[in-house]
């Protein structure tokens, strides 16, 4: 019993990582930007597939270096995205120009993926190490797994020390808290907002990776992407890369225990469990 707890317990917590994973970039330009970014969940798809691009066209190269090229690459996008066509919709005192502005993008960006990609699900392979376990007393964990986990932790990590302990994180700070003050004292807003968006674009296709190599991505994958992302950054109280984290656990956890119970569950009681905790806080004023 015991065993059988902790091994669903460590599948939930390596699936929860990478939905915080799929909420940090969204977390952060809500929180920083306060943009409500909808193309989100096709940076995350375009990073599937710009690693599956390069693993097919370079097959011999490490699969760090495709994670590293796939990152830097979904940063440049999105940095070149926010210079030239978000920050215009961010002049705009209606929050909803922006929002509206990156749906366009998403629908964009989805059919060209689709246009020049094809519909078909696609996967990306991470070799023999998907076999390969660790045995810990009675415990057995997967060895992939337990390397993602390890590696989504570091990623929040240095994303948070970057937030509280640069230049950079300071100068996000202080445009989140007051931006006409911080440009009265020389933050160079458009360029700050360029790397915001650049490091959300770079968690996207990181987790993109992530997302492809535990299962079948498609040009529309994005939609349900987004919704995952929208769900963690809400239950980890907007704009929290911590609280995205924990909340892409909580709910990794609950799709892992479910499907142990009903099969074919699918996000059935992810989504619930969603609505469940809204209309608790709904009831106890927290959501005021």
């Amino acid at each position: 019993m015991i065993q059988t707890v902790a091994e669903l317990l460590f599948q939930g917590a390596t699936l929860g990582v990478l939905y915080g994973m799929i909420g940090a970039g969204l977390a952060l330009t809500f929180g920083i930007l306060k943009v409500v970014n909808l193309a989100h969940g096709v940076f995350i798809t375009i990073g599937a597939f710009i690693a599956i691009w390069l693993t097919s066209l370079m097959p011999t190269v490490p699969l760090a270096l495709i994670i590293v090229a796939t990152t830097v690459l979904c940063a440049l996008l999105g940095a070149a995205l926010q210079y030239a066509v978000i920050e215009r919709a961010m002049t705009f005192r209606d929050p909803s120009v922006p929002m509206m502005v990156t749906f366009g993008v998403s629908v964009i960006f989805t059919n060209a993926l689709a246009q020049f990609a094809g519909a078909d699900l696609r996967s990306l392979g991470v070799g023999s190490i998907a076999q390969k376990s660790l045995s810990v007393g009675p415990f057995n964990f997967g060895l992939f797994p337990l390397l993602t986990l390890i590696f989504v932790a570091v990623v929040f990590i240095a994303v948070d020390a970057t937030i509280r302990k640069t230049r950079f994180g300071r100068e996000v700070r202080a445009l989140s808290d007051r931006p006409d003050i911080a440009a009265l004292m020389g933050v160079r807003v458009r360029l700050v907002h360029a790397q915001v968006a650049a490091l959300a674009a770079a968690l996207a296709g990181v987790a993109g990776v992530l997302l492809a190599m535990r299962a079948s991505v498609s040009p529309f994958s994005g939609g349900e992407n987004l919704m995952i992302a929208f769900e963690v950054v809400v239950l980890g109280r907007l704009g929290s890369t911590k609280g995205a984290l924990l909340a892409g656990i909580f709910l990794g956890i609950v799709q892992i225990v479910s499907l142990r119970f009903d099969s074919n569950a699918g996000l059935l009681y992810v989504h619930l469990s969603f609505i469940l905790i809204l209309v608790f806080w709904a009831a106890s004023g927290k959501l005021k």
